[in-house]
Formats: structure tokens, C-alpha cells, sequence
């Protein structure tokens, strides 16, 4: 935002430069800001800033509208970070609960599953240790 205003400033504020036209000794022109040689003054017209043409209502107006832009950017840079904010403890809270469960099933003898009737079926050790080892390694890839 500094560099935002700091560029209205220079924008606001006319320049008037020399600058010089010259020939050199292949027959290129060349501009530049010192006279060089034969170099020739160029009048350069100024140009009209667009503040001054302006009125004083449109400027209120414009600069109004400029303010309401900052606004609505800081409004939705800050509920940007509540819903980050949000989502973090949210992936926290899902993290203590994983780590929760695989302190359980890594302490149970048996883990088991529910069929279609709603009955257990109990997971083959082979079965058991897979489950407890991807969920390990998901805590590893998801949680800190």
C-alpha cells in the first residue's frame, strides 16, 4: 500500500526534463537527457495531469471509491485468515483424534470390522497390522 501511495505522489507531481536530439557519425539519431556534440534541444510539450482536471467532486468521489477498495480488501484478506485459522484447528483436532485411535488399535490384540447383518468380523493379524500401519503413515503425511 506504501508503494501504491508513494506512486500516486510521483504521478501527481509533473516532471519537466531536457531532452536532446543528436546525430552520430553513421547517421543514427539517438535522444538522451545531456547534450552531446551537435545535440539539439527538443521541447517536449507537458502533459496535463489528470488530477487538475478533475473537480473537486470527482476527486472526493474517487478517492471515496478507493478507500471503500481498501476496505473490502482488508475485509476479505481478514476472513481469508479466520477460515484458515478455522481449517487449521479443524485438521488439529482430526490429527489428536487419529493419533488417538492408533494409540488404541496399536494396543488392542484384535481389531475388527462390521459386515453388512451389523455382526464383527474379526481382522486377520496380517489385516490388523496394515490398518495400524497406513493409519501411521497418514498421521505422518497429515499431521505435524
Amino acid at each position: 500500500m506504501l508503494r501504491f501511495m508513494i506512486l500516486l505522489l510521483v504521478l501527481a507531481f509533473p516532471v519537466q526534463a531536457e531532452v536532446y536530439k543528436w546525430v552520430d557519425e553513421k547517421g543514427n539519431i539517438h535522444y538522451g537527457d545531456k547534450p552531446v556534440g551537435n545535440s539539439e534541444q527538443i521541447i517536449v510539450p507537458e502533459q496535463t495531469n489528470v488530477q487538475n482536471r478533475l473537480s473537486k467532486e470527482e476527486r472526493e468521489e474517487k478517492r471515496k471509491r478507493l478507500l471503500e477498495t481498501f476496505a473490502e480488501d482488508r475485509a476479505d484478506k481478514k476472513e481469508q485468515q479466520a477460515k484458515q485459522k478455522k481449517q487449521k484447528k479443524k485438521l488439529n483436532r482430526q490429527c489428536v483424534m487419529a493419533r488417538d485411535r492408533l494409540k488404541t488399535y496399536s494396543n488392542s490384540r484384535r481389531l475388527y470390522d462390521l459386515d453388512n447383518k451389523g455382526e464383527r468380523v474379526i481382522l486377520s493379524e496380517k489385516a490388523r497390522k496394515q490398518v495400524v500401519d497406513q493409519l501411521a503413515a497418514d498421521i505422518k503425511k497429515h499431521c505435524k
